[in-house]
């Protein structure tokens, strides 16, 4: 007989968590490649939070981390030097560039150039179990 009690007050309490849970605000919808262009716009030069998790590699050492896809891409404007130069940048959980910094040097105006165009490109984020997550990326800027 004490075992129908209990039962129902775990009956009420799942049916009282599954209300909770129905009401809980739906998963916001995707952004729109325009939307993601605006954000990572307003993103620019603006620190990450040191309080935030860590980027994660993309090389295998942290799990199956997606590649990030490149949604827009902003050419540098190379004037009359020739060269590579490889950066690398934290690519947020929206797909922003964020602290880019010089691996390789091509020279000093080519490395500027680089990081500025580099800074305005989006891309579609590195995903991690079905979730965008913050990664290390290598980006290679040409000038040949």
């Amino acid at each position: 007989m004490k075992i129908f009690p209990v039962s129902v007050l775990t009956s009420l309490a799942l049916i009282v968590v599954t209300q909770a849970w129905a009401q809980q605000s739906p998963a916001p919808a995707p952004l729109s490649k325009r939307e993601r262009i605006e954000l990572c716009k307003k993103k620019m030069g603006v620190p990450l939070d040191s309080a935030e998790s860590p980027p994660l590699r993309i090389d295998g050492a942290d799990g199956k981390v997606s590649r990030p896809t490149i949604l827009y891409q902003v050419p540098p404007r190379f004037v009359g030097s020739r060269g590579r130069v490889v950066v690398e940048a934290i690519l947020d959980e929206d797909g922003c560039v964020r602290q880019p910094r010089v691996l390789q040097d091509a020279g000093r105006d080519l490395d500027a150039e680089a990081i500025h165009s580099i800074e305005q490109w989006v891309f579609l984020p590195a995903m991690r179990d079905g979730r965008p997550v913050k990664v290390y990326y290598v980006l290679t800027v040409n000038n040949y």
